[in-house]
């Protein structure tokens, strides 16, 4: 009994031990993560509106306490503006999951409601390439650069995507759960930026 009780406390010293190190190295690396992580949504930012000037613009909605679990949700929206000040979009943060992981992405929605750009910030999917060669296909235009050309469908090739033909966008792909997701999200930002 009495040998029970000491591998009892020693294996509770080093649990307490290994989770105050733990604890540690998170409040030291909190802050470096929260900066990579807005420095790489500003440079997103930036390649999808290069005129993009970050001390004109606004951030009109952000959930600074992080995710709240939803399957899909709006974290952040940026009102894009450049240095004259003019609005060049929306561009919203969103973030989902399903069974096969997480895809964070901005979505770039211009003043008259359109879908102009999609672009991944995280995508944890099992089928992830598959999902990113999906999105390039279904969404980006291959001809001009990337903030001129908007996005595209099948159907629709060479403009910006509407609500309505976002809709009948094709999710079937070797990944259609990640692809379903993207449109998902694609479709809440857009949602919310017409509710506005």
């Amino acid at each position: 009994m009495k040998n029970y009780l000491k591998i009892s406390v020693v294996l509770g010293a080093i649990a307490l031990i290994c989770s105050a190190i733990l604890a540690s190295l998170n409040l030291l690396t909190k802050p470096i993560i929260d900066d990579n992580s807005a420095k790489k949504q500003t440079e997103t930012i930036q390649s999808i509106y290069s005129e993009y000037d970050s001390n004109n613009s606004k951030v009109t909605y952000d959930t600074a306490n992080g995710s709240t679990g939803k399957a899909a949700e709006i974290l952040k929206v940026v009102e894009a503006k450049d240095a004259s000040g003019n609005v060049l979009g929306y561009v919203y943060t969103v973030k989902g999951s399903n069974s096969y992981g997480t895809i964070q992405l901005m979505v770039a929605i211009s003043n008259d409601n359109i879908v102009h750009q999609v672009e991944f910030l995280e995508n944890n999917q099992s089928f992830a390439s598959t999902v990113a060669s999906w999105v390039k296909q279904t969404f980006n235009n291959k001809g001009s650069e990337k903030h001129e050309a908007g996005f595209t469908s099948d159907s629709v090739s060479g403009k910006e995507l509407t609500e309505s033909e976002l809709t009948s966008v094709d999710v079937k792909c070797g990944a259609t759960y990640g692809a379903t997701t993207v449109k998902t999200l694609v479709n809440i930002a857009l949602t919310d930026k017409e509710a506005a």
